[in-house]
């Protein structure tokens, strides 16, 4: 569980490895930390590094040694500080140019354009743009290879993104196909949700996911 929220805030599982053995030890050499993180020496030299620029590591010579030392638990909360600092800034930043950028915007955003999406973070984008461009009452046009479509699990992925479809009426006219037929269940069910559907055999147009 630690060494997964450590990873929830930016750490590799090496990194969190590393970082907990130099915890542990106290001040230690490349050595000791390698063996007690069970991580190659070569690698914990290259992550120590790593650490260093974080500011989760110090280092320090004691004779020809060089020692690491961690820094206190109390540092990753300070480095998400001075994180969340940067991004106000670089936010506040961006709002002030904002209006300059809808200006070249507007040059342009009438003219047609074609927008590639892949996967399933693509498909909730394209949701997302539909619905925040279409107005009340338009249409999007879909060709959906149902079986596919099911088995995927998609559906239950865009559940928040259909809510908000329905919120502003935004129906869908959907061209379907199906190795099992027409299916009037999902026709019926879809009426619900604005959809109008056609179905075409899938032997004669056979319409596939990817």
């Amino acid at each position: 569980m630690l060494k997964k929220k450590l990873g929830e805030v930016g750490l590799s599982e090496k990194e969190t490895s590393v970082y907990l053995a130099s915890l542990e030890l106290g001040p230690s050499t490349v050595q000791k930390i390698s063996q007690k993180a069970n991580v190659k020496r070569a690698t914990t030299y290259f992550i120590i590094e790593n650490l260093i620029d974080m500011g989760l590591v110090s280092t320090y010579l004691e004779g020809k040694k060089t020692f690491y030392v961690a820094e206190k638990p109390e540092r990753i909360l300070e480095i998400l500080k001075e994180k969340e600092n940067q991004l106000k800034e670089k936010i506040s930043q961006v709002k002030e140019v904002l209006p300059e950028l809808m200006a070249f915007y507007a040059d342009y955003k009438d003219k047609p354009v074609v927008r590639y999406y892949e996967g399933i973070n693509g498909l909730k984008e394209v949701y997302r743009d539909f619905v925040e461009t279409l107005e009340e009452g338009e249409v999007i046009y879909t060709f959906l290879p149902l079986d596919d479509f099911r088995e995927s699990g998609i559906a239950e992925k865009l559940r928040k993104r259909k809510k908000d479809r329905l919120k502003k009426r935004i129906r869908m006219k959907i061209i379907y196909t199906s190795k099992k037929g027409r299916d009037l269940g999902y026709e019926k069910e879809s009426k619900k949700e604005f959809k109008e559907n056609k179905f075409i055999e899938f032997n004669k147009f056979p319409i596939k996911e990817g």
